[in-house]
């Protein structure tokens, strides 16, 4: 039996994607989640042979949550499942550990089929960005797409996303269980790396550049 987690923030989309997953031989939902950081709580608990994981989620972002999910729970594979069919997601996913890169526009019996993969550690890619990839990207523009998110800390791109998800300081600071201080502290050091200098052409820069994903 496959154990599946699911992280996406819309209810709906989700619970459907539970019901029919449930429904095939050999694999099924122990948990799920709408955002980041709950996701990797519980993950840690149940420890699934699989997470199926939205880019765009609140508090940590699919990506971050990624990189989160792969230094700890090391038997659990990541199949990053998205709206987003640019290659530079599917580039980043696979450096940050993910194994498998689905479309929502894709059909649900690949999305079984990529989940079975995953979970044998086989990679498994949406045909439209394999293709996208294999024809339009070299190595050296996959490097290239990785260079902005480079320049700044895990913690930093963190609260870099909840920054662009209109969290004050203090609402920070209370998620990630640190001091206001120490989120203005990181705030600054991240406009400095950008040189960016206020809140709002600092969201328009890492959206842009997609450090970010909204």
């Amino acid at each position: 039996m496959i154990e599946v987690f699911l992280v996406d923030d819309h209810k709906m989309f989700k619970e459907g994607l539970k019901n029919l997953i449930d429904k095939e031989s050999g694999l099924k939902v122990i948990g799920e989640a709408e955002d980041g950081i709950s996701a990797f709580d519980k993950m840690l608990e149940l420890k699934p042979d699989v997470a199926v994981v939205d880019i765009s989620i609140p508090g940590i972002n699919g990506m971050e949550l990624t990189k989160k999910i792969k230094k700890t729970l090391y038997r659990t594979e990541v199949l990053i499942l998205s709206m987003h069919s640019d290659a530079y997601f599917a580039v980043n996913a696979m450096k940050n550990g993910a194994k498998g890169y689905i479309l929502k526009e894709d059909s649900f019996n690949l999305l079984i089929e990529a989940i079975k993969k995953v979970a044998k550690g086989v990679r498994c890619v949406s045909p439209v960005i394999e293709s996208f990839i294999s024809h339009n990207t070299s190595e050296n523009d996959s490097r290239a797409l990785l260079k902005y998110d480079d320049l700044l800390t895990e913690r930093e791109v963190q609260i870099l996303q909840m920054i662009a998800e209109g969290y004050t300081n203090s609402q920070i600071a209370e998620k990630l269980f640190i001091s206001s201080g120490t989120v203005d502290t990181h705030r600054k050091n991240i406009m400095k790396k950008l040189n960016v200098h206020n809140v709002s052409g600092l969201v328009k820069y890492a959206i842009k550049h997609k450090i970010i994903i909204i």
